[in-house]
């Protein structure tokens, strides 16, 4: 893959991001790369920002932390993705932030591959939601109150009763809320989704795990309260009591920008400190 084009996005209000940002700015355009900024990068370039949407880019290079990444994953479709960690995980970052200069002559270069990650697509009431890389999160609309869910899978029903809320979340998402809320992790080379229930009252309800090719719908019920669906905490809309929220595999995977042989558990090791002994 020839680059000729990158966005430049970095960490909101985080001085070290936009520094990073424009260093690597810099140096892909003295390698004969163009060069856009998105958001508040622009204005520190003296540049015209242009939306991730539309920015007409060949890759992403994003500063920052996971939820940097997530919203610019959300924004750019299939355009592939370079995590440069600024924050205080940086699970989805491939790049340590004092190794951005080699990690820039190796994109101008072509030395690097992709990685194909599987989304979610969620819709409600016949409008289709941004597709999510981590969770779709079906949840109270006021805390401290309980709702009345109904989870059902390919038309089967899973499960009726009360909850704060239901996860549906991809292999990615499993090392993120879904690991807190007691989801297993799962290697990304198994192609399954996961639904987790947030503190259900049938105390005996774990997450399961279903194929990939499943279609979950997830039915707040008017005797509850009312819900949202919060999209990789980024997005979120109102869920009317009665109307499925329907989420299944995206057609449409992300794509992130590996530079050198994925080793999933040094990440879980160093990022997640279980403390896994080898």
């Amino acid at each position: 893959m020839k680059v000729k084009r990158v966005v430049v996005v970095s960490k909101i209000n985080s001085g070290e991001a936009a520094e990073i940002g424009l260093k690597i700015a810099s140096r892909l355009s003295s390698g004969g790369i163009d060069v856009a900024y998105s958001g508040d990068l622009a204005g520190r370039a003296g540049a015209e920002g242009v939306p991730l949407e539309a920015s007409g880019a060949d890759m992403a290079i994003v500063v920052g932390g996971d939820g940097t990444v997530l919203r610019t994953v959300q924004k750019v479709g299939q355009v592939p993705v370079l995590g440069v960690k600024v924050g205080a995980l940086g699970f989805l970052c491939e790049v340590a932030p004092d190794a951005w200069a080699d990690a820039v002559d190796r994109v101008a270069s072509g030395r690097f591959y992709l990685e194909h990650r599987a989304r979610l697509a969620v819709s409600h009431k016949g409008t289709a939601h941004p597709d999510v890389l981590n969770e779709a999160l079906i949840t109270t609309g006021k805390p401290s109150k309980i709702l009345s869910l109904s989870v059902s899978k390919d038309g089967e029903p899973l499960h009726r009763g009360r909850a704060d809320g239901v996860m549906v979340s991809t292999t990615t998402g499993s090392t993120a809320y879904a690991l807190s809320a007691g989801g297993p992790i799962i290697d990304p080379q198994v192609d399954v989704m996961q639904v987790s229930f947030i503190c259900p009252l049938a105390a005996g309800l774990r997450p399961m795990l279903l194929p990939a090719s499943s279609r979950v719908e997830v039915e707040a019920r008017s005797e509850g309260s009312r819900a949202i669906c919060v999209l990789d905490g980024q997005a979120s809309f109102e869920v009317e009591a009665g109307v499925p929220v329907l989420i299944e595999r995206s057609s449409m995977p992300a794509v992130f920008v590996r530079l050198g042989r994925s080793d999933f558990y040094r990440r879980i090791r160093e990022k997640i400190k279980l403390g896994f002994e080898v």
